[in-house]
C-alpha cells in the first residue's frame, strides 16, 4: 500500500502545497488550543491564568516552532487579529482555526460551531494558507446537522480561496467515556465514513486503532482509514500519550496517513515549566524534528 493517496486535482494540489513538506507530507503543528490550553498552566492564587498568558505561549511557540514546521494552526483572537502573525516563518504555511468551541469551565469541549468572525474576508486579510473546523462526532442522529455545519464551512473555505481541513473526534452517545477500547476504535472510522466525504481537503484524524501503551494496531486501522477517507489524512496528538506518539505516528504514516497535525505531544509539558522558552527551543524543537523525519522517511518508502 502507498504510505501517502494522490491529489488528483491539480487546484487540490496547489492549495495544499504551501501545507506540506519539501518531500510533500504534512509535517504541520497545532497551537489553536484555547481554554484547554488555560488549564494547562498552574494557578495563581487559586485562579486559571489570564488571556495574556494564552497569547505569550502561542506567540512564543510559534516564533521558536514554526521554522520546523510545514504549517502552523493558530486561533482567533488568542493569535490572530488582523493580519498574518508576524512570529511565524515565512516559509511556513498558516492554518486558520474557524471553530466556535463550546467549552464549559473545567470541561472538555462538547460542541462546536462555525466562527461567524472567520469570513472569507478575514481569511483574505490575515493571510491564511487553509482553515481547520473541529467537528464533535457522536453515534446520535445527528448527521445532517454535522454536514450542515461542515458544508458551510467549506464553503468559507472555497469562496477565500484556501485549503479545508476537517477534524473529527469520536465521542460516545451521551457520555465522555467509552466502556471499551474496541468501541472507540470503531467509532473512529465511522467519523471518518460520515463527516470525511463532506469536502474538506485535508481530514484529521484520531491515532485509528491506539490504545495506551499499545500502538501494535495502528498500522491495520490506518489502512482502514486509508480506505474510507478519499483525501489526505493527518493524525492529531490529543489522547496518545507523548511516549507513545512518535511510534504511534509511523505507524500510522506506514497504513496511509499522510502526516500530522499535532500540538500537544511536542509542546504540552513545557506550558508549566520554570523556563517555557529554553523547553519549547530544546524538548519540543527535538521532537518537531523527530517527527517531520518520520513523515518524511513515510513519504520516501
Amino acid at each position: 500500500m502507498s504510505s501517502y493517496q494522490v491529489t488528483a486535482d491539480p487546484a487540490t494540489g496547489e492549495l495544499l502545497d504551501p501545507l506540506r513538506t519539501a518531500e510533500g507530507g504534512f509535517a504541520m503543528l497545532a497551537l489553536d488550543q484555547r481554554e484547554s490550553l488555560r488549564r494547562m498552566f498552574p494557578q495563581v492564587d487559586g485562579k486559571e491564568v489570564g488571556d495574556d498568558a494564552l497569547r505569550r505561549f502561542k506567540t512564543t511557540a510559534a516564533r521558536v516552532l514554526s521554522p520546523f514546521a510545514s504549517a502552523v494552526l493558530l486561533d482567533r483572537p488568542y493569535a490572530v487579529t488582523d493580519s498574518r502573525p508576524e512570529t511565524l516563518s515565512p516559509a511556513c504555511g498558516f492554518i486558520l482555526a474557524a471553530d466556535d468551541l463550546v467549552q464549559p469551565p473545567g470541561e472538555a469541549v462538547v460542541d462546536t460551531g462555525l466562527d461567524t468572525e472567520v469570513t472569507p474576508e478575514f481569511v483574505k486579510q490575515v493571510g491564511a494558507n487553509a482553515v481547520k473546523l473541529l467537528v464533535l462526532w457522536r453515534p446520535d442522529g445527528r448527521e445532517q446537522e454535522r454536514a450542515e455545519l461542515v458544508r458551510a464551512f467549506v464553503a468559507v473555505a472555497r469562496e477565500a480561496g484556501v485549503a479545508s481541513l476537517v477534524e473529527a473526534i469520536a465521542r460516545p452517545a451521551g457520555s465522555d467515556v467509552w466502556e471499551n477500547q474496541a468501541d472507540r476504535h470503531a467509532a473512529i472510522l465511522d467519523a471518518a465514513r460520515e463527516i470525511a466525504p463532506l469536502g474538506g481537503l485535508i481530514y484529521k484524524a484520531e491515532v485509528p486503532g491506539y490504545a495506551p501503551g499499545d500502538v501494535s494496531r495502528v498500522r491495520e486501522h490506518a489502512e482502514l482509514m486509508t480506505d474510507i477517507v478519499p483525501v489526505p489524512w493527518v493524525v492529531l496528538s490529543n489522547g496518545v500519550a507523548q511516549p507513545d506518539f512518535a511510534d504511534a505516528l509511523r505507524a500510522a504514516c506506514l497504513g496511509g496517513a499522510s502526516g500530522f497535525l499535532a500540538g500537544r505531544a511536542i509542546w504540552a509539558d513545557t506550558v508549566a515549566d520554570p523556563d517555557t522558552d529554553q523547553a519549547l527551543a530544546t524538548r519540543s524543537v527535538e521532537r518537531l524534528r523527530a517527527l517531520s523525519a518520520i513523515v518524511a522517511e513515510a513519504r520516501g518508502s
